[in-house]
């Protein structure tokens, strides 16, 4: 089973575009395993701006944020992740400006044994590059997006789950609370 998980709540506008692009292209990309169908990976923010102020849409929600994690009981070595995440990127290239990068996380499994599990993060423009329209991403588009990715992979036990990149900020505030407390 796999996991594709939307970001919502991407506040912070052309900032929160910024860094999202600098993970995906400077972060943790294992293997350089990074690239888009459509935009160049040495300019990708500065393409993404032009279309935005091309079509005049510079406010809302600048992006599109997901990231699909691939399910450890089915054999994936990095090439496939690598393979698999680029077809999954196809999926909006001929709309979308989109840049992604697959990262590899070391997983303990019983006995000892070290196994792989790879995910990857995708940066969609959130105004089309074609026409200017708006990606809105509601259930309908996220549910048909999601059987193409059961599509590609061959599996049908996918599911999705939203997330915000508040989580974070959330979950590390609590922890440097309870810290203090320890203190």
């Amino acid at each position: 089973m796999g996991i594709f998980k939307v970001i919502r709540h991407t506040d912070g506008g052309y900032d929160y575009l910024n860094h999202a692009v600098n993970y995906v292209l400077y972060g943790k990309a294992d293997y350089n395993c990074m690239g888009s169908p459509n935009t160049s990976l040495e300019y990708p923010l500065e393409q993404m701006h032009y279309v935005k102020k091309y079509f005049d849409k510079t406010s809302g929600n600048p992006l599109f944020h997901f990231i699909v994690v691939y399910g450890t009981r089915t054999a994936y070595d990095v090439e496939r992740a690598k393979s698999v995440t680029r077809s999954i990127a196809d999926y909006f290239a001929d709309k979308y400006q989109i840049i992604w990068c697959v990262h590899e996380k070391h997983m303990s499994k019983k006995y000892g044994v070290i196994s792989s599990m790879y995910h990857a993060h995708f940066i969609m423009n959130s105004v089309s590059y074609i026409d200017g329209k708006m990606f809105c991403g509601d259930y309908a588009e996220i549910y048909t997006f999601l059987d193409y990715i059961k599509r590609v992979t061959g599996d049908t036990s996918w599911t999705v789950k939203y997330g915000s990149d508040k989580d974070k900020e959330l979950v590390q505030n609590k922890m440097n609370s309870f810290i203090k407390e320890l203190l």
